[in-house]
C-alpha cells in the first residue's frame, strides 16, 4: 500500500475541477487507504506482571484530576495544566476510539489507575508509531511507567506490525530519556528551541526503536 505513493504523486483542487471528478489519486490512493488500512483494534486489556493496561471509562478523571491540575506535574510534559472539566473532557474524547489511530489506555496496579499510556498510529501506510506516556506522581518511582511502555511496544510491534516507533519530549525530562533508554530506544534527534511551552521556548528529544532492533533484543 506505501508504495502506491510512488506511483501518484499529490494532486490539488484545480486537478479535481480539470477531472470533473475525484482525482486518480482521490480514486486509487485515499480511497485504497482509507478502506483497507484501517487498524484492527488489539484485544484489551493488556496485562503485563504487575499492571493492566485497559480503555479509558468514565470516572477516570477522578484519578487524574489532582496530577493535571499541578504545574510541577504538567512542567516537562507536552501539554499545559488541566482543570477538573478539562480532565473529563480528555477522558471523554479518549473513550471514543474513532479511526482507531489513536490507542489511549489506563494503567492500573491492583485495580487503582496509576498512570496512562498512548500509541498514535502514523506514517506511509499506518507503518510508524508513536508512543507516550505519564505516571501518576504518588505512583512514581516503581517502574510502572517501564513496564507499561514495553507492553505498548510490543502491542505496536506485534498487534500492529509497526516498522519504527518513536517518542518525542522534553530535554530537560531526565526521567523519561532514562525510561527510553531503557526500553532499548536511540536517540536520534535533539531540537534547539523547537517548542513553545509554558511560557518559554524549550528543546525537545526524539528517541527511536525499529522492530527489528526490538525483536534483536528477544533473540527473534
Amino acid at each position: 500500500m506505501a508504495g502506491l505513493d510512488e506511483l501518484l504523486l499529490p494532486m490539488t483542487a484545480y486537478d479535481r475541477l480539470r477531472f470533473g471528478g475525484p482525482t486518480s489519486r482521490e480514486r486509487w490512493v485515499d480511497r485504497m487507504r482509507a478502506e483497507y488500512l484501517t487498524p484492527v483494534p488489539p484485544d484489551l486489556p493488556l496485562r503485563t506482571e504487575r499492571l493492566v493496561l485497559r480503555p479509558w471509562q468514565p470516572g477516570d478523571e477522578a484519578a487524574f484530576a489532582e496530577a493535571w491540575a499541578d504545574e510541577d506535574y504538567a512542567s516537562l510534559l507536552l501539554t499545559r495544566t488541566m482543570n477538573a472539566a478539562e480532565v473529563a473532557d480528555m477522558v471523554r474524547r479518549r473513550m471514543d476510539p474513532g479511526d482507531g489511530r489513536f490507542v489511549g489506555l489506563v494503567v492500573e496496579h491492583d485495580g487503582e489507575p496509576v498512570g496512562d499510556t498512548i500509541l498514535i498510529l502514523q506514517g506511509t501506510g499506518l507503518s510508524e508509531g508513536e508512543i507516550g506516556w505519564t505516571m501518576i506522581p504518588r505512583h512514581a518511582g516503581r517502574g510502572f511507567a517501564t513496564e507499561a511502555a514495553n507492553a505498548v511496544l510490543q502491542m505496536g510491534f506485534e498487534h500492529y506490525g509497526l516498522r519504527r516507533i518513536v517518542a518525542n519530549l522534553d530535554a530537560r525530562n531526565d526521567r523519561s530519556a532514562a525510561l527510553c533508554e531503557r526500553l532499548g530506544m536511540r536517540r536520534e534527534v535533539h531540537r534547539l528551541g523547537d517548542f513553545w511551552s509554558k511560557g518559554r521556548w524549550t528543546d525537545s528529544y526524539e528517541y527511536a526503536l525499529l522492530r527489528d532492533e526490538w525483536l534483536a533484543t528477544r533473540g527473534r
